[in-house]
C-alpha cells in the first residue's frame, strides 16, 4: 500500500544522527539575507548543540553557526578542518590586530619600495554590497583593501591612507574559509592577489595590479602592520582571521600552490623557512598575538574582548 501526501507543511524536521542525537533540517529560504532576517526577528530560532541545516535558493544546504552568527555552506565547513583550532573575530566596528614591532624582514611588508608576501585565512566574512573599502592589511598610510560588492569585490591599494589609490575589479568575493595571498615585487611594481580554498586546494590569481607611480611616491609604510584597521573612508575589517604569514620574498609557483593546500600546520610547509613571521592568531593568551618566528613583538588585539579569541566552527555545532 502506498500513501501519497500531496502537500506537507513542516516547520522543523529532526533527523537522528549518532546515538540519541537529533539534528534539525528545516526551512527553505529564498536568500541568505532573508534567512538572517528571520534569525534576527525570532522567526527562525536555531537550536544550540545540534546541526541546524536549511535549504537556501542559489546556495544549497546551509548550516547556522553560532560562532559566526551566520549561515555557512556545508562545503565551506569542510575547509574549517584545515585551520588552527582558534581564530580572532573582528567586529567591523573598532577592533583590529596591531603588530607594532616588526623586524627580521617582516618590516618590509606593505612597503611599496620593498618586495614581500603576506597571507591570511578567513573564518567568516561579511558579504554586503555597500561598496565600502574594508582594510585587511595596513602599514602607516599604506593599505590593502577589499571593496565590498556582494558577489563582486574589488581589490584596492593606497598610500597616505586614502589620499592616493589604485585598484582592480576582481569579480570575486572571498568565501567564509578562503585563504588570501598578496605578493609584491618592487622591481616590477606588481601586486598579485591570489584567492582560494584550503578545502579543495584550488585557487586563482584574481588580480595582477600595476601599483601606479603616484601610490609609490606617497609610500608611508612605517615598519608596523595592522590587520583590519580602518581610517576615514576605509572601514574596519568585518570577519574572522587566522594563520598570518609574512615573507620578505615574493612567493611563487610551488610556494603559492602549497599555501593553498589542505592542512592546518604551516610549520610543515616547504616554504616555511622563507617566512619571516607566522602568527597563528587566537591561540595565545588574550590579547596577545605571538609570532612563532620571533620577528614580531608586542602583537595585540586592540579594542577586543577575550571572546574574540574563538574556536574555529565545525559542522558538529
Amino acid at each position: 500500500m502506498t500513501n501519497i501526501i500531496n502537500t506537507l507543511g513542516v516547520d522543523t524536521l529532526s533527523l537522528r544522527g549518532a546515538g540519541a542525537e537529533f539534528n534539525s533540517f528545516s526551512r527553505f529560504f529564498k536568500s541568505k539575507d532573508e534567512a538572517l532576517a528571520s534569525v534576527a526577528n525570532g522567526d527562525y530560532v536555531p537550536t544550540p548543540g545540534v546541526v541546524n541545516a536549511v535549504l537556501m535558493m542559489g546556495e544549497g544546504i546551509m548550516v547556522y553557526d553560532f560562532t559566526l552568527l551566520d549561515f555557512v555552506n556545508i562545503t565551506e565547513l569542510s575547509a574549517a578542518a584545515n585551520q588552527s583550532p582558534k581564530f580572532i573575530e573582528l567586529d567591523g566596528a573598532n577592533d583590529y590586530v596591531s603588530l607594532p614591532t616588526l623586524a627580521g624582514g617582516s618590516e618590509d611588508v606593505l612597503d611599496w619600495t620593498k618586495s614581500w608576501s603576506v597571507g591570511i585565512t578567513l573564518v567568516g566574512v561579511e558579504h554586503v554590497s555597500d561598496a565600502l573599502w574594508m582594510s585587511l592589511f595596513s602599514s602607516g598610510g599604506n593599505h590593502i583593501t577589499l571593496r565590498r560588492g556582494g558577489t563582486n569585490w574589488g581589490m584596492y591599494v593606497t598610500s597616505n591612507d586614502n589620499g592616493y589609490q589604485t585598484g582592480a575589479n576582481t569579480w570575486y568575493a572571498p568565501a567564509e574559509f578562503d585563504r588570501l595571498l598578496f605578493t609584491y615585487d618592487h622591481l616590477t611594481a606588481r601586486l598579485k592577489y591570489y584567492l582560494g580554498s584550503p578545502a579543495t586546494g584550488t585557487y586563482a590569481m584574481r588580480a595582477n595590479l600595476a601599483v601606479n607611480a603616484t601610490v609609490i611616491a606617497g609610500n608611508s609604510a612605517d615598519g608596523t602592520l595592522s590587520i583590519g584597521k580602518g581610517v576615514g573612508s576605509i572601514v574596519h575589517w568585518d570577519g574572522g582571521i587566522n594563520n598570518l604569514v609574512i615573507s620578505d620574498q615574493v612567493l611563487v609557483g610551488p610556494q603559492v600552490d602549497e599555501f593553498f593546500q589542505t592542512g592546518e600546520d604551516f610549520t610543515t610547509h616547504e616554504y616555511y623557512p622563507d617566512l619571516t613571521s607566522y602568527c597563528r592568531l587566537g591561540e595565545d593568551t588574550f590579547p596577545a598575538v605571538v609570532d612563532d618566528k620571533g620577528n614580531v613583538t608586542g602583537g595585540v588585539l586592540v579594542n577586543g574582548t577575550s571572546e574574540d579569541f574563538a574556536d574555529v566552527p565545525t559542522v558538529e555545532e
